[in-house]
């Protein structure tokens, strides 16, 4: 298993050929990834997109995981809040999951967050086995509200 952070350096296009032709289910809601959508989320700062591959020599996607490190309006207190970990059908129960959110948690500690936040579905078994195996310091029931806004 090979993790490597990607930067605007890298062979976009084909980073999202490999994601887009990856095995994701329907639960995933794995949209179309092009060159200029994924240069669009990497030209803000303290954003970072993580890419789980099978190994350095074979670059199959087994999953990936994005967040950004946001700082609080008081303070000097600095927070990753991860946005999407998602595996490939075929690469769960493999390891990638955890060894992302672990890459995760070290990119915060280095960055000096104080906390990292994630939310997932009440529902979602494998996720929140996952993550209650990295013993979080707290787990909190919540709401989440959604608003789609239309372009204007």
């Amino acid at each position: 298993m090979h993790l490597r952070f990607i930067t605007l350096e890298d062979d976009l296009a084909e980073l999202a050929h490999r994601i887009n032709v990856a095995d994701w289910d329907e639960g995933n809601e794995i949209e179309m990834y092009s060159a200029e959508s994924l240069a669009a989320y990497l030209q803000h700062e303290d954003v970072y997109l993580l890419v789980c591959e099978v190994s350095a020599q074979n670059t199959e996607v087994m999953g990936m995981a994005s967040g950004r490190v946001l700082h609080k309006p008081y303070g000097r207190n600095r927070w990753l809040y991860v946005d999407e970990v998602d595996v490939c059908v075929p690469h769960r129960q493999k390891g990638a999951g955890k060894a992302m959110m672990n890459a995760l948690l070290q990119l915060a500690a280095n960055r000096g967050c104080n906390d990292v936040w994630l939310g997932t579905e009440t529902d979602n078994v494998a996720a929140n086995a996952l993550y209650r195996s990295l013993k979080p310091a707290d787990a909190e029931q919540f709401i989440g509200y959604a608003w789609e806004l239309s372009p204007e």
